[in-house]
């Protein structure tokens, strides 16, 4: 469990940067991109694979996996910078970790995992409690109701990332180390995202500010970790994923909520109250025999 509880507080630390990125006026794509540089260095110190300079890499048979995983990473982790600057950081949160769905009903289906009637009422409180942790005051304008198609966004390519990344782990780990893969998967994400900016910055004239560059070198220490962690919680517990996915991704809210409050001073009203002490219940119901 310890590196579900790491993974947690990672996942916290990192989308708490995007709320540092706008009071400090950090390009948010920029550094996302740059983000990218330390999680790839990273991943090539902790593991003695080099997984982007071997021809061997691209026969790899998970390889199309990590292209599609580097595409909705650098994509995906942009819509959620967006969304916690924009809605907060407890609906950028709400709208990723809401997806766990989709990696529930994947391990159930193809997976042949099974839950108990208490993870099941869990999960169904689960959806719950995010739902009321998501109901934010707004003033009805169209501004505000096209916004979230920015959420919608965060909620359908997370849950892809979550059921890729079980996909991966239940098919080619431990052949490959989570290291290895993972790595991997950032390493394409930063190529993508500096082929994108060069196109921004030669035919649309952007500029690169310094404090794009390391404060996104700084957002890629806990984004690693997050990554990485939770790939090695599932390789510990290959058969649990339909509960460990509710467990991180509702942790994560919680945690994620109680921060934006403390540090970012962002209000929570009535159903956001009620949404987290749901969110409590959930998890107790879904690690009944975990």
């Amino acid at each position: 469990m310890i590196f579900l509880i790491l993974s947690i507080i990672a996942s916290t630390i990192t989308v708490s940067f995007f709320k540092i990125f706008e009071r400090v006026g950090v390009n948010t794509l920029q550094g996302i991109i740059f983000n990218y540089i330390t999680c790839a260095v990273l991943g090539n110190l902790i593991t003695n694979e080099t997984p982007v300079i071997t021809t061997d890499f691209y026969n790899q048979p998970w390889f199309p996996y990590t292209l599609l995983l580097g595409f909705l990473f650098i994509s995906i982790f942009f819509a959620i910078g967006e969304t916690s600057q924009k809605m907060g950081v407890s609906v950028s949160m709400v709208s990723a970790k809401l997806s766990v769905v989709v990696p529930i009903v994947f391990a159930l289906l193809f997976f042949s995992e099974s839950l108990t009637v208490f993870q099941i009422a869990g999960i169904a409180l689960s959806l719950l409690a995010v739902y009321f942790i998501s109901q934010k005051h707004n003033d009805g304008s169209t501004k505000t109701k096209n916004i979230w198609i920015l959420p919608a966004i965060v909620f359908i390519g997370s849950g892809i990332i979550d059921t890729t990344l079980n996909l991966i782990q239940k098919r080619f780990i431990p052949a490959v180390s989570e290291a290895y893969v993972i790595t991997t998967v950032f390493s394409i994400a930063f190529v993508l995202g500096a082929l994108f900016l060069t196109y921004l910055v030669v035919f649309k004239n952007e500029k690169v500010a310094f404090k794009n560059v390391y404060w996104g070198m700084f957002l890629g220490i806990p984004n690693y970790f997050s990554m990485l962690f939770l790939v090695k919680t599932l390789s510990y517990f290959p058969t649990a994923s339909a509960t460990i996915f509710p467990i991180n991704n509702i942790v994560i809210v919680a945690a994620s909520t109680l921060v934006s409050v403390l540090f970012f001073k962002e209000k929570l009203n009535t159903k956001n109250i009620i949404g987290l002490t749901l969110s409590l219940i959930a998890i107790a119901l879904i690690s009944i025999q975990f």
